[in-house]
Formats: structure tokens, sequence, C-alpha cells
């Protein structure tokens, strides 16, 4: 490709070209060819200007880079501010921008991300979009799912995982897929560390969506108010037309205020909130729980008044649904549309996820979401099932923040009835360790169980359980797989669950205490 075309938009602060063309482009110095552009990346673990001189001994033609030091003398080198910008810059000119034209919306947030997109391309396809969507779970185009690369969205890092996230490369390809298989609208998890580290600064969203913010990813941002200001660049320097908060999280009004404090921001806020607050914009009142069968509220707004059921569960799935139906609204899906999508949504994958188990008298859940706030939720919402017999199963992942662990532990004694404490993701931990970190937030009087083996775990779980119990496997959700010692190995915790269902036998001992 030409240098001319890649570089739009791309703040270059000095250059030595002798070169007008590049035929590849990588911040990864493995993957270095002849004629390669190499990206100089400074990543959590590794600085990408350490890696130059290798990638030119490989082939690479030019170098993009902070520090011109690092660059072989004779080589050519493009100088930026900041190569995070600089590569998802590159890569969305590499596939020839591919958002431009698209209607597209961004979410935000520490929960409910995935719900809400989920629900937004199930609304907008019933309102006859065709739409591509990245999330934590999948890209993908319509029912198709898209490659993000056999790491989940990471350009360099050899353990597999999906990232939220993609990497530029990843991000703007599956985007270019989305255009190719006719896709009209993009919708997106824009995460903390996507927006922190510039991923999507190649994509100018119409609608931007804030869900919520809680105690999570504070081993990355080191305080809350560097978190938030990561959730802030969505709404203030992003080019959002309109920002869909949630009015009833505390820390709305201070994201609202930081993307004020941005001159000439043009982006329209439209509040959401529970209740009969008529300082929102969109209020959810009337709220009924069905419990198992899932939740109906009335939808008022200024211009336009209806009901909504669903069959998706939980008082925070009011939130979801509100902001998913407010952001259809504002791309010109009629009220009735969004009724009727609401109505048949099916349940997103992992998210409260109930497993259809034949012949069983208990109810099984899996989720997915990984802090206090969000176990919180989900057991509240799991205690109205059944208020006198509710069990969780959970663990905290490896090389995260520590500091949510006991208040994972302390959140799960509140709400359950029984505790099961184990592993999920230790990475490079010791499982026991991060079992150690859970347990110092909980109450030695309160009954727990500790099983570190996941598997074990949820057999001892699913074998023991009674008539009419509510058990929620929470952590993993869609996910298939557990990372030990940098490895991924297979797990499957709905298979786990249907093989120990299936050695049951139904007697006294499962009849509801």
């Amino acid at each position: 490709m030409k240098l001319e075309t890649l570089l739009t938009g791309v703040n270059v602060t000095a250059k030595r070209l002798h070169t007008d063309t590049v035929t590849a482009m990588t911040s990864d110095s493995r993957r270095v060819a002849k004629g390669t552009m190499f990206l100089c990346v400074r990543g959590l673990t590794h600085d990408g200007h350490d890696y130059a001189a290798e990638a030119v001994e490989k082939g690479a033609v030019v170098v993009v880079c902070e520090d011109i030091s690092c660059v072989p003398e004779g080589c050519d080198y493009i100088q930026c501010e900041n190569t995070r910008l600089a590569e998802a810059l590159l890569w969305n000119n590499w596939f020839g921008r591919p958002a431009d034209g698209m209607l597209s919306i961004a979410v935000t947030g520490t929960g409910g991300k995935t719900s809400v997109v989920y629900i937004l391309k199930h609304i907008l396809e019933k309102g006859g979009h065709t739409v591509g969507c990245v999330t934590t779970i999948a890209a993908m185009a319509g029912d198709k799912i898209l490659s993000v690369g056999e790491h989940g969205g990471s350009s360099v890092e050899d353990t597999a995982g999906a990232m939220t996230t993609p990497d530029p490369e990843y991000f703007y390809g599956a985007i270019a897929m989305m255009r190719q298989y006719g896709c009209d609208t993009f919708v997106y998890e824009a995460s903390s560390h996507g927006l922190d580290l510039r991923k999507t600064d190649g994509v100018k969203p119409k609608i931007a969506v804030f869900t919520n913010l809680a105690h999570e990813h504070l081993d990355y941002h080191g305080t809350m108010d560097r978190y938030l200001a990561a959730k802030a660049r969505l709404f203030s320097s992003m080019g959002a037309e309109i920002g869909i908060c949630n009015a009833d999280d505390p820390y709305c009004g201070e994201l609202m205020r930081l993307a004020g404090e941005i001159p000439d921001n043009p982006i329209r806020f439209i509040t959401c909130g529970a209740g009969t607050d008529w300082t929102r914009n969109v209020s959810a009142m009337r709220l009924t729980d069905h419990g198992a069968e899932g939740i109906s509220f009335l939808y008022c707004a200024d211009d336009v008044i209806f009901r909504l059921k669903t069959p998706l569960v939980g008082k925070y799935s009011v939130y979801n649904t509100m902001e998913a139906a407010c952001a259809a609204l504002q791309c010109g899906v009629d009220p009735l549309t969004v009724k009727d999508a609401l109505a048949d949504m099916p349940c997103v994958p992992g998210r409260m996820q109930r497993l259809m188990l034949e012949n069983i008298p208990f109810t099984v859940f899996l989720d997915y979401a990984h802090t206090p706030a969000a176990l919180t939720s989900v057991l509240e919402t799991a205690l109205v099932m059944n208020p006198e017999r509710l069990t969780v199963v959970f663990g905290c992942g490896g090389d995260r923040d520590r500091g949510k662990r006991p208040l994972m532990g302390q959140a799960a004694q509140k709400f359950a009835h029984r505790v099961i404490i184990t592993g999920d993701n230790p990475r490079s931990e010791d499982p026991m360790s991060i079992i150690a970190d859970i347990t110092a937030g909980m109450e030695e009087t309160l009954p727990y169980e500790v099983i570190p083996d996941r598997r074990q775990a949820i057999l001892h779980c699913i074998r023991t359980a009674v008539a009419g119990e509510i058990i929620l496997l929470y952590g993993k959700g869609h996910k298939k797989y557990e990372i030990r010692d940098g490895a991924k190995i297979p797990f499957d915790e709905e298979a786990i669950v249907r093989e120990a269902a299936a050695g049951l036998e139904i007697s006294g001992e499962h009849e509801l205490e």
C-alpha cells in the first residue's frame, strides 16, 4: 500500500523515507517479512522499540516509532507522539476506513456492555438494519462469526483469550468483513483498556452508551478516577453525537461533567433511570419482576410511552433493555418494532443463561460477569426465584485486580445460602492464593466450601443439589476454556453440568429441605 494513503490522518512529527510503498504491517517482530512496516508499540509487558533492530534484520523497510534512537542507521522511519494511536489509524486506513458511512454505536461500562450490544443488534435487525458487532463473545456480521485471530483479538500475545476490544489489526479487519457482508450498522463494546490504548480511535460513533461503573480493572487503571476518565473518552473526544447514560449510576454525573469540559463538544446526552425522577429523559416505571420468566416495565420518554416485556431476567436487564431501546429509537426504529423485538429477545450467551435440563428438579444458570457489583446483581435476581435455596459457585481470575476478591466473598455470603469457592482462570497465580484473598473478606461463622478444582466443584454442587434450588455458576459464562500457567485448556461448564445431571438418581435426597 502507498504510504501516502496509509498515513492519512496520522500525526507525523518526523520522518525519513526513501520508499513509498509497504506490503505488510505488524507490531509483532516475529511476523515481519520483506517489505513490512514495523510498528513500535509500547505494551503492558514489552516495548516494541526493543525489537526494531530485529524487525529491520528480517526485512522491515519502515519503522513507526516514538523514539527514533531505536531505528538502525539508514532505515526509513516515521516518528509519532503516540504509536498506539498511530496503530489504530494506520490499520483503519489499511482496511479502507470500513466504518465510514456505517451507523456506528459504541457501548461502554463495567457491566452490561455485551448484553446491550446483543439487545440493540436484535432490535435494529428487526427494524431492517444489517448489523455487525464486536463483543466479548464474538465478532459477527449478521449471524456469521468473524475471525479476530487465533489469540482472540491480540496481535502479539501468545496466550489465547478473547479480548473485549480486539487490537486494531483485528478490530478494523472485522469491520471490513462486515462491509463485505453488507452490514450498514456497526455496534461494538468499547472497553476501558481499548479506549485508553486508543484502539477504536478510527471509528467515530454516532451514539455512545454508558451502562455503569464499578470496582474493576484497577490493576490496570490504578484508581477509579482514571478508570472513569478512560470511559469518558468515548463521550468527550471520540466525536459521538448522542450520549445515552444510566443516570442511576453514581458515576454518571461525573462522566457527563468530564465530557462537558471539552470545548465545542457537540454531544447531546439522554439520561435513563428507573422510577419517577422527571429530571431524566427516559424512565422505566411500574416494573414487574416475573422471576425466571423475565421483566416488564413502562418505557416513558418525552415523546413516547409504551410497555416493554422481555424474557431477560433481573433488575439490571431493565437498564440494559431501556438503554438499548433508547438507542434504537434514536436510530429511527419505531416503538412497536422495539416492543416486539424485546418480547422475543433470545438469551444472551453466558449472561444469566439458563441451562435447560430434562427431569432435573433444580435450575442452573451460567453468568460471565466478574465484579462484586455484578455478582450482587445476579444473586439478587436469583434470590427472587427462590428466597430459600440459592447456591453460587465462583472464583476470581489470576493476574487481575486483587482488591475485588474479598468483596466478591462478602457479596456471595450476603445473598447465597450455599457458597462454593473454586478456581477461575488462575493464569500465573497460585489458585490457593487467589482463594485466600476471597475468603479474607468472608465471615468464618457463616458456612462456605472451598473446592479448588472447578470441575470437581461443579460436580459436587450438582450432585448435592435439592429440588427447587437455584444454582449460579459465576465467572465463565460463554467461555469454554481455563487459562492456567500460560496455557488455554478446554473447559465447558455446560457439558460438566449435563454430565453430572445425567448421573443423578432423583430421590428423597434431592427434595427441598
